[in-house]
């Protein structure tokens, strides 16, 4: 006797595609936070440098997440000069004038020079932020 007719085979991928989700996320937190830590960067007041050469970022990554971090550390005699130059009002002096501030390659505008230039930078570019990893996301299930 003959057999004939369609064969299906389903397989499942859910762990090709888990370790696909989690280097493709890895890289795509990783592209935004260094990206924030630029514009934030070129955004910073500018005096002597000091503020500017000390932002920092950190990526962990678990079994079920990946986070990235962006900081500022500016010190001096006790005074924590990155905390008072992102929450304080105060005048720009001329070296900060002078600068453009910060445009993410992934947001859609430019981030004004002082007061809040960390947080400023997140809320300029949420969106693209959050757009450049809902496509790593959607690359990884291809």
């Amino acid at each position: 006797m003959t057999k004939s007719g369609v064969t299906i085979n389903f397989t499942d991928n859910t762990k090709k595609f888990s370790r696909q989700v989690s280097k493709n996320m890895t890289t795509a937190i990783t592209d935004v936070t260094l990206d924030m830590k630029r514009v934030a960067s070129a955004s910073a007041p500018h005096d002597t440098g000091f503020l500017e050469k000390n932002a920092s970022h950190d990526i962990q990554v678990g079994a079920k997440y990946v986070e990235g971090t962006v900081g500022f550390s500016a010190r001096d005699k006790g005074f924590d000069y990155a905390t008072w130059t992102h929450d304080a009002t105060y005048n720009l002096g001329k070296k900060s004038a002078r600068k453009t501030g910060g445009k993410s390659k992934y947001g859609a505008g430019s981030v004004a020079v002082g007061k809040g230039y960390l947080t400023n930078t997140l809320s300029t570019n949420q969106n693209g932020y959050f757009n450049h990893m809902l496509s790593a996301y959607k690359d990884a299930l291809k």
